[in-house]
């Protein structure tokens, strides 16, 4: 029996939001899966996968990137050199063999793992918005098992692992297997091939995905398949303080550089996202020998690219809905298959639990949402304690603010409200659609240094820093506008605070956050959808009122 954990508080406000995921889910798919040919992939075994392992021989790795490397990679791609932080500096490392899967974990392997121990996996959190939209739920929807699983984190991989056997693959481990011993930079050589993964540059539906194995010329020399491209998958980290780190990239890297075997992913160990999969490894061959499956997986079809819908922008409105915490969830017609959350706030404040805190008692919200979508607050009080939130549309615009009495925190409670993008036009795991409004012109956070968080928060030093978080600092004077640039340029998302502020973020599942210049501005604030150039955008984004 599926195992699901959906708080009911709210009956009225849970009923809606099933009804809005059904029609996404519809949406999804009409929309077709790509990947998947007319004949689908055949000789599907979710046993067989689970036997089907390739073994890799021990040897010297040549474990990350030289700095040569690192320096021709950044100037092929025209960013600046902190973007390659996160991949790996150059290490000789001996590594004694082992055995690994030769694809990614699949969804109706999972689905069988989940149906015979009742393994639970949280509805809400970090899921909310793009589970939907990937249509990855549940795993063991027809058609789709011989996808690769995502939607995990570090704890659903081990114990899929140890169910099966297995365990999850340190990262030199899964370095050795993706390159072999040659210091090649991708799976099948020195260079990316169109035909050995998927290439693409944003603009794709959630729901893309292909059969573990549409992609043969991408075998690594020990015959693991879709070690990049596919779905970003976790490992044992090596070295540092997480314990566990994605590798490997998904369809929704857009960057040459993401393919690179070197490069690293992740945020939290415990967080589920869109692009988190993984694959198992063992010191010994699977019980009753390695087998090579008998599966195919069919002719392979490439995702359609999803277009903005200017015809739509002004002409059909911007709607609000609450969700089971406090989290608001912005529906934008004119970005078909895009939704943005607002944690207002993420983090504790006063009494009460955040957004992220969920599902810890306390983190329930009794939303009050008008039938047109166009007003949504809540209210929470506890003896003299007050924190009240309420949001409008106008236009292309939504409006916040809040209402604290006696929460501490009250004025810089703006600091903890988290705009989480999921949308096709401008969701980057990469930083290229990040960043600023500086003197009328939009700065990449791809091209500033600081492509990590700095040491501007005063409890975190230069040694504390975050490689998979970004920031703009220093060089750039703090401004309250933070922009999302669309990645065809035609397209802008606008997040304003009160005042001057700082801004900073995370790339896994991409936020926004502005940090207050001045803790004792009014929170408010406001969210800009917008089509057009820059140049007119910028006369819409003048201070929210106090």
């Amino acid at each position: 029996m599926w195992s699901f954990r959906l708080t009911t508080k709210n009956a009225k406000m849970t009923k809606k939001a099933l009804a809005r995921s059904v029609c996404v889910f519809l949406m999804v798919l009409a929309c077709g899966r790509a990947g998947f040919g007319a004949e689908g992939p055949t000789g599907y075994s979710a046993e067989a996968l689970d036997r089907d392992m390739v073994h890799v021989r021990g040897g010297t790795l040549l474990y990350g990137m030289t700095p040569e490397e690192k320096q021709r990679a950044v100037a092929a791609a025209g960013v600046h050199p902190d973007l390659l932080s996160d991949h790996s500096d150059r290490r000789t490392i001996e590594v004694s063999e082992f055995w690994i899967d030769r694809y990614p974990v699949t969804r109706g392997q999972f689905a069988r793992f989940m149906k015979e121990t009742g393994h639970t996996i949280i509805t809400n959190g970090w899921v909310v918005g793009w589970r939907e939209l990937a249509g990855a739920w549940p795993p063991d929807r027809p058609g789709t098992e011989a996808l690769p699983m995502i939607g995990v984190n570090a704890a659903d991989a081990e114990a899929y692992a140890r169910w099966v056997g297995k365990r999850l693959p340190t990262e030199t481990e899964w370095e050795m297997a993706a390159r072999g011993t040659d210091g090649r930079l991708y799976p099948w050589g020195t260079a990316l091939e169109s035909n050995a993964c998927y290439v693409g540059h944003g603009n794709i539906a959630f729901s893309s995905s292909f059969p573990v194995g549409s992609w043969p010329a991408g075998a690594s020399p020990c015959g693991a398949l879709d070690m990049t491209g596919l779905v970003c998958q976790y490992v044992r980290a090596a070295w540092g303080r997480p314990t566990h780190i994605l590798v490997g990239s998904s369809l929704f890297h857009t960057q040459h550089y993401s393919r690179m075997v070197t490069a690293r992913f992740g945020w939290d160990p415990g967080m589920r996202n869109y692009v988190s999969g993984f694959r198992c490894a063992s010191d010994n061959a699977p019980a009753g020998g390695a087998v090579r499956a008998p599966y195919k997986p069919g002719p392979r079809v490439l995702p359609e690219k999803l277009a903005i819908r200017e015809d739509m922008y002004l002409k059909h409105p911007i709607t609000l809905h609450g969700t089971e915490t406090a989290t608001l969830e912005i529906r934008v017609p004119w970005f078909p298959q895009s939704v943005w959350l607002l944690d207002v706030p993420e983090t504790k404040a006063g009494p009460w639990p955040g957004a992220n805190m969920w599902p810890e008692p306390g983190t329930e919200v009794d939303w009050r949402v008008t039938a047109d979508g166009q007003r949504a607050s809540y209210v929470r009080e506890q003896g003299t304690q007050r924190l009240a939130f309420e949001a409008r549309v106008d236009g292309n615009r939504v409006e916040f603010s809040f209402d604290t009495r006696n929460i501490g925190q009250g004025t810089r409670i703006l600091t903890g409200v988290c705009m989480k993008t999921i949308s096709p036009f401008f969701s980057s795991q990469e930083r290229m659609t990040q960043g600023v409004l500086h003197a009328g012109t939009f700065v990449r956070v791809a091209d500033s240094w600081s492509g990590v968080r700095p040491s501007w928060q005063g409890d975190v030093s230069v040694e504390d820093r975050h490689p998979y978080s970004w920031c703009v600092d220093g060089e750039i004077p703090p401004g309250n506008h933070a922009l999302l640039r669309s990645y065809d340029g035609t397209a802008f998302v606008a997040r304003i605070g009160s005042g001057p502020c700082r801004v900073w973020g995370n790339g896994s599942i991409p936020c926004t956050h502005l940090i207050h210049a001045d803790a004792n501005r009014a929170q408010t604030g406001r969210v800009v959808f917008f089509i057009g150039p820059l140049e007119t955008l910028a006369d819409q984004l003048s201070e929210p009122e106090p």
